[in-house]
């Protein structure tokens, strides 16, 4: 079992598990937010909304940054790659919803298609560009190990 568990956190398995959980965490905070703003404190939708949205990516992004793929690329050249893709994915998002609204009359399950398929796609895109790693501490170990001087007496 402790095999399991070890497997689970580590590698890239590591980084998906811990990817998910950030993201949904990340959504459990838009959503939460969004009704404490609306429904508890009577703000306008459109406000909530926006609120919510904006606290939930900033924790994402930090979230994703430090602890899923533990980044060394400078935070602003990340931050820069993060607003391309989360531009990206709004508009792929507005599309299928507008699309699922137009043809079928279900937005609501466009919602759901358009998050799986940006939750899909996103993580090969922050791994590899938005929190891209120089070189992954095992494979870095390697090379000083390969690159040391050798010792003389």
């Amino acid at each position: 079992m402790a095999g399991l568990a070890e497997r689970m956190t580590s590698g890239v398995m590591g980084q998906i598990m811990k990817y998910l959980v950030v993201g949904g965490s990340a959504f459990v905070i838009d959503f939460g937010l969004l009704a404490l703003l609306r429904s508890g404190l009577g703000l306008p939708a459109w406000f909530s909304a926006s609120v919510a949205f904006a606290v939930s990516t900033l924790y994402s992004f930090l979230l994703q940054r430090r602890v899923t793929f533990s980044a060394d690329l400078h935070v602003g050249h990340s931050a820069v790659r993060y607003g391309i893709l989360l531009a990206a994915n709004m508009l792929l998002t507005a599309g299928i919803v507008e699309a699922f609204d137009q043809f079928f009359d279900l937005y609501l399950i466009g919602k759901v298609v358009s998050t799986t398929l940006t939750t899909l796609w996103n993580f090969p895109l922050m791994k590899y560009w938005v929190y891209p790693r120089q070189a992954e501490p095992a494979e870095a170990a390697a090379d000083e190990a390969v690159t040391a001087e050798p010792v003389t007496e």
